[in-house]
């Protein structure tokens, strides 16, 4: 046996009942956990359990520019975790349910448990700190003609930097954004797909030759306006991106 492997059986053990959870079931909740699993989206989201907001509360609330708080929302609304109403110009955020207060609660208490800190510290380190979204003493201004590869993104143009995907606040200041997971750019595996713009056999990954695209929680790499990502011999094909 390996180093790893128990020594009994699943004979040894009494029978569980089987999960009446369907696949489809798994993925939508990995879904939403996917959207939670971003620092500033979470503080947006513990920010509402006080009560709904005007997104410029929420901009002045978390000094973010207007435009980045949409597109946070955007996910967020995505994946049914918060909702809206317009009251005139206003439009105002919520969240869509007590178990989604819930979930951030029951998240938030057990990442401030002792033990969860000490876990913490021994895999990532003494001095390991999460990171948010704010591009930290970046000198390049990004624009048309920057040397950089615009990418739309919803309603605004990001820029391909070195695996990043760049969007320039008009204070000067960068963040890193991810491609959503969305029905245009899905995340699921397509063995169907012919890949064009490379040779058979091609190898995605560092150094391959294709520029990196942050998409949800993985990296694609970005052929003739397609994002593919490497799956075991084949490439995914997760949709067009939009080229300025």
């Amino acid at each position: 046996m390996g180093q790893f492997d128990p020594d009994c059986s699943a004979a040894d053990h009494p029978r569980h009942q089987a999960s009446q959870l369907d696949d489809e079931s798994c993925s939508r909740a990995a879904a939403i956990f996917r959207a939670m699993g971003e620092p500033s989206r979470l503080r947006l989201l513990a920010l509402l359990q006080a009560g709904e907001m005007c997104v410029t509360e929420i901009a002045e609330e978390t000094a973010d520019q207007i435009s980045t708080v949409s597109q946070r929302l955007r996910l967020l609304r995505s994946e049914r975790l918060v909702s809206h109403r317009r009251q005139g110009k206003h439009i105002y955020y919520s969240l869509t349910d007590e178990h989604v207060s819930q979930l951030i609660s029951n998240a938030l208490q057990h990442a401030t448990e002792p033990q969860f800190a000490q876990i913490s510290s021994r895999f990532l380190g003494e001095d390991a700190q999460m990171t948010d979204d704010v591009h930290k003493d970046h000198d390049h201004q990004h624009g048309p003609d920057c040397g950089h590869t615009a990418i739309g993104h919803g309603d605004h143009v990001d820029y391909l930097h070195d695996g990043h995907l760049h969007h320039q606040e008009s204070d000067g200041t960068v963040v890193e954004h991810q491609l959503d997971v969305t029905a245009e750019n899905p995340s699921q595996c397509t063995p169907d797909h012919q890949c064009n713009g490379h040779e058979p056999g091609h190898v995605h990954g560092p150094g391959c030759g294709h520029e990196a695209v942050p998409h949800g929680d993985h990296v694609d790499y970005l052929v003739d306006g397609h994002l593919h990502h490497p799956h075991g011999d084949h490439c995914d094909d997760h949709g067009k991106v939009q080229l300025p």
